[in-house]
C-alpha cells in the first residue's frame, strides 16, 4: 500500500458529504459512505469507502431539482443514526461504526435535510439519508426567487438539530421559516430591491448576517425578529453599489468575514475592528475560515483560477517586515479570461485537519484540498524555520535543506489536492454545500476495520500516483513563490461516465415534465 495515501488519512473527516447545484437546474452529491440498500428490506446501511486506494468520494445522486438554476444549498445535520441492521458481519461492522445504544455511547450525527432554492421560486426540501424529496416550497408572493439559504443553527454548529431556516430573496426581503412545519415565522426587510446575496448564521442560531447588492451588512437578531446593525461598505464609484459576494462565521462565532469586488475584510465580534482588510488580484467570489490552535486564515476562490490563503489577525508593533500574512496557494492562470479554472466555490470542511477546504470551479470539478502546507509556510520565520527558534537552529536546518531539496526528500506542499470528481460534460456548478463529522474515537474504529479487511486479503492493489500537489521550495517569501499550474487533472474515467449518465437522466427527465407542464 503507498505510504503517501496512509498518511493524509488522518486528514478527512469521519463522513464527508458535498452537494453541488449546476445552472441546469440538477442537483448532484457525493459521499464518503456508500448506501447499501438490503435485498427485500427497506432498511439502507452505510458502507465506509476504503480509503486507501487513493479514492474518497464517489457520486452518490444526481437528480433534477429546479426548472432554473440552482441558486442556494444548505445543509443541516439530522443527529445521531438510528441504530439497527441484520446479524451478518458487514451490519456488525455498521453497528460497531454507528456505535449504537448497546454499547453505551451515542450514534454518530447524520446528515439530514437538504435546502435547495432555485430560480423558478421555488424551495424544496430533500432527504439525504433516504435520498428522496422531502417537501416544495414556494416564496411567498412579490418576494422574488431565493438567492441564499441556511439552516438556524447551521450544520457547523453544537447547538443541535435546525430548528428554522433563513431564505434570502431578490426582493431584499428574508424570510424566516419554522422547520417543523415550514410555516413563516418573519419576513424581514432590510435591503434594497437588489436582493439579499449572501447569508451566514451564527453558531449559536440566535442571530444572521447578511449582504447585498446595495452594499449592506445586515447583522440580524432572531431571537426578536429585528435588524441590530447595519453597516454600509464605502463605493468606490458613484453610480454602482457594492455587492457582497459571501460572508461567513468563523466556527467559535468570534469573527467574520466578508468580501466585494476584489476586497476581503475581517473583523472581530467584540471589537468591531478589521483584522484583514486587503485587495486582491482579481474577484473574489466565496471565502471560508480554516484554522487552528496555531492560528486561524482565511481561504478565498478567485475569478482569475487563484486561491490565496490569508492570516486573519492584528500586526505586532515589534513584527518583522519580513513575515509572511499571505500565501497564493494556487497561483492564477496565465490567461486573460480564466474560463474553466475559475474558483467559482469553497467552502471549509469540519472535523480532519481543520484546513481542509472543497471547491468548484466553472468547469464543473469538485475537489478535496488540504492547505495545511500554507498555513505552516506563514507560521514558520522568514528563513523556513518555525517562529521562536534558535537562530543557529535555523543556520543548521538551512545548511541541511539544499541537500534535502536537492534529494527531493523535503518539500513543503502549500496545497494538496487529495480527490477530485468531475460532474458530466459542460456541467456549470452554480453553488456547493458541505456537510462533514470528525471524531477521533471512531476514526480509531475505521482504522482498526481498515486493519481487519487488510488482514483477510491476499494481495492490495498499489497506488502508483500520488494526489495532485503544488509545491514550493522552503524559505521563500510570498511575492517570490513561483508555480507551475497543472491543466490537466486525471479523474476516474468510469466515475465521470456514471455521472454524465446521471446529469443525463436528470435533465431528460426535467424535460419530460416541462412538457407535461405545457401540455396541462
Amino acid at each position: 500500500m503507498d505510504e503517501s495515501i496512509t498518511e493524509t488519512n488522518p486528514a478527512i473527516p469521519t463522513r464527508l458529504v458535498i452537494v453541488a447545484g449546476t445552472y441546469d437546474g440538477v442537483l448532484a452529491g457525493w459521499d464518503t459512505v456508500e448506501h447499501v440498500r438490503e435485498q427485500d428490506k427497506n432498511d439502507i446501511e452505510l458502507k465506509l469507502l476504503r480509503r486507501n486506494d487513493g479514492r474518497y468520494l464517489k457520486l452518490s445522486f444526481a437528480m433534477a431539482a429546479h426548472e432554473g438554476s440552482v441558486r442556494c444549498l444548505d445543509i443541516a445535520s439530522a443527529g445521531a443514526a438510528a441504530s439497527g441492521g441484520s446479524g451478518d458481519a458487514s451490519s456488525k461492522k455498521v453497528k460497531k461504526r454507528q456505535r449504537n445504544q448497546d454499547d453505551g455511547s451515542e450514534a454518530p450525527p447524520e446528515p439530514g435535510a437538504l435546502l435547495s432554492g432555485g430560480f423558478d421560486e421555488t424551495i424544496n426540501v430533500f432527504n439525504l439519508q433516504k435520498h428522496c424529496q422531502a417537501g416544495e416550497l414556494k416564496t411567498p408572493n412579490d418576494l422574488g426567487s431565493p438567492l441564499c439559504c441556511s439552516f438556524a443553527p447551521p450544520c457547523s454548529s453544537t447547538s443541535g438539530p435546525p430548528t428554522h431556516a433563513l431564505i434570502g430573496t431578490t426582493s431584499g426581503k428574508i424570510v424566516l421559516y419554522k422547520k417543523r412545519d415550514w410555516s413563516v415565522q418573519h419576513v424581514l426587510a432590510g435591503h434594497d430591491e437588489g436582493g439579499v446575496q449572501c447569508l451566514a448564521v451564527h453558531p449559536t442560531g440566535k442571530m444572521a448576517l447578511t449582504g447585498g447588492r446595495d452594499g449592506k451588512v445586515c447583522l440580524w437578531d432572531l431571537m426578536k425578529g429585528r435588524l441590530a446593525f447595519v453597516y454600509k461598505i464605502p463605493s468606490r464609484s458613484k453610480i454602482r453599489k457594492e455587492t457582497v459576494n459571501d460572508i461567513v462565521w468563523c466556527d467559535d462565532g468570534t469573527r467574520y468575514a466578508f468580501c466585494y469586488g476584489t476586497k476581503i475584510t475581517a473583523r472581530d465580534v467584540a471589537s468591531g475592528e478589521d483584522l484583514l482588510d486587503v485587495e486582491m488580484p482579481s474577484r473574489v467570489n466565496q471565502i471560508a475560515f480554516i484554522g487552528g490552535p496555531e492560528g486561524m486564515f482565511l481561504a478565498a476562490g478567485c475569478d482569475d483560477g487563484g486561491l490565496p490563503v490569508l492570516e486573519v489577525g492584528q500586526l505586532e508593533e515589534d513584527e518583522d517586515a519580513d513575515t509572511r500574512r499571505a500565501i497564493m496557494a494556487i497561483e492564477p492562470v496565465d490567461k486573460v479570461v480564466a474560463g474553466d479554472d475559475r474558483l467559482k466555490c469553497i467552502r471549509s470542511v469540519e472535523g480532519g485537519s481543520g484546513f481542509l477546504v472543497v471547491t468548484a470551479n466553472s468547469g464543473g470539478i469538485v475537489s478535496l484540498m488540504d492547505l495545511e502546507g500554507a498555513a505552516r509556510m506563514m507560521l514558520s520565520g522568514p528563513d523556513g524555520s518555525e517562529e521562536g527558534a534558535d537562530s543557529k537552529d535555523s543556520e543548521s536546518e538551512d545548511d541541511s535543506l539544499d541537500s534535502d531539496v536537492d534529494s527531493n526528500e523535503e518539500v513543503e506542499v502549500a496545497v494538496e489536492i487529495l480527490d477530485s470528481v468531475r460532474l458530466g460534460s459542460g456541467a456549470r456548478i452554480t453553488d456547493i454545500s458541505v456537510w462533514s463529522f470528525g471524531d477521533n474515537e471512531m476514526d480509531e474504529v475505521i482504522e482498526e476495520e481498515e486493519d481487519e479487511v487488510e488482514e483477510e486479503e491476499e494481495e492490495v492493489e498499489e497506488v502508483d500516483d500520488e494526489p495532485t500537489a503544488r509545491t514550493f521550495d522552503k524559505g521563500k517569501k510570498f511575492n517570490k513563490h513561483q508555480t507551475q499550474r497543472n491543466d490537466t487533472l486525471e479523474l476516474d474515467a468510469a466515475a465521470v461516465e456514471k455521472a454524465r449518465k446521471l446529469v443525463g437522466q436528470a435533465k431528460k427527465k426535467q424535460r419530460k415534465q416541462k412538457k407535461k407542464k405545457k401540455a396541462a
